[in-house]
């Protein structure tokens, strides 16, 4: 395993990453998106359980983005069931998945209480309970203000778990030990992760829109406009799932010898 530096100019390359894969096996992207919202949709809809399960599956669903997009890369097949890549890491490696998927949890949590600092907990309630937050909260900016530090508290969060799965599955890292490492390497390579996100934010916010406004001064109405731009977004969306791979690639190297190696 090596740890990289690199410049910041290798963000824009993850980018184009994602939709390289993507063009290799659109279909098998978009099945396996499906299939995750629909299972974690579904295991929300439940009493108790329901309420954290999105959180907890973030990293498994993370290390199967990150395996199908290696596979793409090497011409392979992906099916829906490559999210299942974390459970069959064996046994060590999925006891220390499930501690990974219950600190991330912990983690939200502390960041959503971040927020209710200056929301009075109307994001928690929403985010966990589907409450609809008090318009006293909306107009006096409370709910703003919640967003904005949550958002804040979420990014040194965000860089401790973006390569924790692949070092914990892939290179056998204890999850301690595995956020540590993300956290340091994406640090290290703040610059081409700022440019990175950047790069998804302009996208986001310019396609979407432009076919919007193309779509609207060709006559269609604002339903058909909107309905036009969401192919669209599903497109960015599966093409920045894709391009998690390419960071991991880029500042870690070569993934250890393993099952899926």
């Amino acid at each position: 395993m090596q740890l990289r530096t690199v410049t910041a100019r290798e963000g824009l390359l993850w980018v184009k990453s994602g939709f390289r894969r993507l063009a290799m096996q659109p279909w098998a992207a978009l099945l396996m998106i499906v299939a995750y919202i629909v299972v974690t949709g579904f295991i929300s809809a439940l009493p108790y359980i329901g309420l954290v399960f999105p959180l907890l599956v973030v990293q498994f669903g993370t290390l199967g983005f990150l395996q199908a997009s290696r596979q793409m890369a090497q011409q392979q097949p992906v099916w829906p069931t490559v999210l299942l890549t974390g459970f069959r890491a064996g046994p060590v490696a999925l006891r220390h998945m499930v501690i990974l998927a219950v600190l991330y949890t912990l983690a939200v949590l502390l960041v959503l209480g971040v927020g209710s600092l200056f929301d009075g907990g109307a994001m928690l309630r929403l985010l966990l309970l589907g409450d609809k937050p008090p318009a006293s909260t909306i107009a006096d900016g409370g709910l703003r203000m919640g967003a904005i530090a949550a958002t804040l508290a979420y990014v040194p969060v965000s860089l401790a778990f973006w390569l924790a799965p692949p070092l914990v599955v892939w290179h056998g890292m204890p999850p301690v030990k595995a956020l540590f490492y993300s956290f340091v390497l994406c640090v290290r390579n703040i610059k081409a992760f700022a440019l990175y996100a950047v790069q998804w934010l302009l996208l986001f916010l310019s396609l979407p829109t432009l076919i919007v406004l193309v779509a609207s001064l060709l006559g269609a109405s604002e339903t058909l406009a909107a309905t036009l731009s969401m192919p669209v977004v599903i497109a960015l969306f599966l093409a920045y799932i894709l391009s998690y791979y390419a960071s991991y690639e880029s500042l870690v190297g070569a993934q250890a010898a393993g099952p899926d190696a």
